[in-house]
Order: C-alpha cells, then sequence, then structure tokens
C-alpha cells in the first residue's frame, strides 16, 4: 500500500500499526475521527509531503530514497530524530527495564540469570544514552552548522577537526542494534520463564518491537541523513580545495 494524503488516517493506522509511531514523533494526537492524512497533518501544522515521505519509507523500505528528502529542511529530519529519542529513553527502554525486574519476583530466588540480564540490559541502557548525548550534543549541532554553511556560504569553509566527522560516527553506529540483539538472544536461550508466561511473553514482545523500531529509525540516519550530510561535507571541501 501506497500511503496517500487522500487516505483517512485511520486506515494507514490499522493497515500497519507501526507506523503509529512515526505518527507520534510528528506530534500528531489520536482522535483522527474520519479525516484525511491531509487534513490531520493540515490540523497540526506538520507538511504533509514530509510526513507522506517518512511513513512511506518506514511501510515499504523500498521507499526510502534520500534524494527524496533533499527537497525537506534537514531541520525537520533532526526534530523527527530527537523526538524518536524522547520516546525511547522516557517510555520505552524504562517500560523494558521494569518488565526484566518484575522477573525478580516471579522465578527462583537463586536463579542468577536475572541478575545477569538486568546487569546486561543497564550496561545497554548507558551505553544507548551515551550514543543519544553524542548526537543531540555534538551530532545534530555539527549537521545544521553544515547547513548554514551551504546554504549560507562564509570564508570560514569547515574546520580541519571536522574532516571525516560523520564518517567516523556512521562506523560506530550500528554496536547500539548488535547489543540489543545480544539481549534478546540471551532472553531467548537462557532466562527461565517466570510462573506467568505472559510476562515473559510481553517483555519478549516489547524486546523485538524497539529493536524493529531502532532498526527502521537507523536506516532512516544511514540512508537519509547521513548521504545527506556527506554531501555537504563534500561541498565544502571541494569549496576550500578551489580558494
Amino acid at each position: 500500500m501506497h500511503i496517500t494524503g487522500d487516505m483517512k488516517m485511520v486506515d494507514v493506522v490499522q493497515h500497519d500499526i507501526q507506523l503509529l509511531a512515526v505518527i507520534q514523533r510528528f506530534e500528531i494526537p489520536l482522535g483522527f475521527r474520519e479525516k484525511t492524512v491531509k487534513e490531520v497533518c493540515d490540523g497540526h501544522e506538520v507538511n504533509v509531503d514530509f510526513f507522506l515521505h517518512i511513513a512511506n519509507s518506514f511501510h515499504d523500505k523500498e521507499f526510502l530514497d534520500w534524494q527524496k528528502f533533499k527537497t525537506f529542511p534537514i531541520e525537520w529530519i533532526i526534530r523527527y530524530l530527537k523526538n524518536a529519542h524522547r520516546c525511547y529513553i522516557d517510555y520505552r527502554i524504562p517500560e523494558i527495564e521494569r518488565q526484566i525486574q518484575n522477573f525478580e519476583k516471579q522465578v527462583d530466588i537463586n536463579e542468577k540469570n536475572i541478575d545477569l540480564l538486568l546487569n546486561f540490559f543497564r550496561k545497554y541502557i548507558t551505553e544507548f544514552n551515551a550514543h543519544i548525548e553524542q548526537e543531540e550534543k555534538n551530532v545534530f549541532p555539527y549537521i545544521i552548522r553544515l547547513n548554514q554553511l551551504v546554504n549560507e556560504p562564509t570564508s570560514e569553509g569547515i574546520d580541519t577537526s571536522d574532516e571525516f566527522f560523520i564518517k567516523q560516527y556512521h562506523e560506530e553506529h550500528n554496536n547500539i542494534e548488535e547489543t540489543l540483539f545480544d539481549l534478546k538472544s540471551i532472553l531467548l536461550k537462557y532466562l527461565p520463564p517466570p510462573v506467568n508466561n505472559c510476562l515473559y511473553n510481553n517483555l519478549i514482545y516489547d524486546i523485538f518491537r524497539l529493536e524493529r523500531d531502532l532498526l527502521d529509525h537507523a536506516e532512516l540516519e544511514e540512508n537519509v541523513l547521513y548521504p545527506l550530510v556527506k554531501e555537504m561535507e563534500d561541498i565544502l571541501m571541494s569549496n576550500r580545495s578551489n580558494k
């Protein structure tokens, strides 16, 4: 299904529930009634073309094309990514940690795997938070500065210390997803189910859903944001070498 502006927003969500997370990151609340995608976007001051590019990219991987995003302000992409960060840090990850802690009441008191799991997950949280902090304090401001230099050329060009910054960051980006995959594997292989298997199944489901969400998030960064930034870096480096 190709999502269009004249489709009802409720039909879009019912067709692909994962898009509810996308809608949330545009700060669009529920209560769509019979409104179309365009009507909902217009009512919340969201650019409908940008929304459709994001939504279709998440719904259909073949749709993702960084060239199509070049017509939109890069600040819009960064704002969307920041809203996703808030969802992970403020809700999704704390909820998974709470579920893991509940296992302590459901398994044998001598079971050591619970402590190992909690320690592993807390280490993951520390690594994830450091990753987010790096993006929001260093990477995103760097990208905005590059964008300003490209659109408002100045004599200062790009600092030597910034050369290949995005390339270096890109090479370190996959560690977060790999760590979450390891956590999921530990759960499936070694964690004994509690008395109530529903608790275990809910935790597994939430971790799978977070993993998929983070992979989608990473694809947007790597297949849209990274090429856009690399292109800006190349432009600025070329301008500097021609002086």
